[in-house]
């Protein structure tokens, strides 16, 4: 069962956040999804909850790119830090456009149950991210 989530994530990373397959979130996320990024975001709730996430980022970054550097799992559960790159060429947050590129990690867990993810618990180097295209000095 762990190797299988484990290839779940990998799909759902490609599919669904680096391919843009919308159509496919059912595959992946169960219908009680929960999406917790706090204190950056309130909790995103059900497969809509995932599909504004991924709209936004491929809103705020057109060629929008996550890219699996380590993934670990125990039990139900799949850790994955990934880097994610992408030229800010729209809204992000409160950040008007910059046409700059960024790439910054994040680790998220991932709760899965009966082949479909249910929660996901994240933390991105935020800092990291705003720096690159001039937020807050260099």
């Amino acid at each position: 069962m762990i190797e299988q989530n484990k290839a779940l994530v990998r799909e759902l990373t490609e599919q669904i956040w680096n391919a843009g397959a919308l159509d496919r979130i059912p595959d992946f996320y169960s219908v009680d999804y929960v999406a917790d990024y706090r204190p950056y975001a309130q909790p995103r709730r059900g497969r809509e909850g995932i599909r504004g996430m991924v709209e936004r980022a491929h809103a705020a970054f057109t060629d929008y790119h996550e890219e699996i550097r380590e993934i670990v799992a125990e039990g139900n559960v799949v850790v994955v830090r990934f880097t994610i790159t992408g030229t800010q060429s729209g809204q992000w947050g409160m950040l008007a456009p910059t046409g700059k590129r960024v790439s910054f990690d994040e680790v998220v867990f991932l709760e899965i149950r009966d082949g479909k993810v249910v929660s996901q618990r994240g933390v991105a180097d935020n800092l990291t991210a705003l720096r690159q295209p001039g937020v807050g000095g260099s």
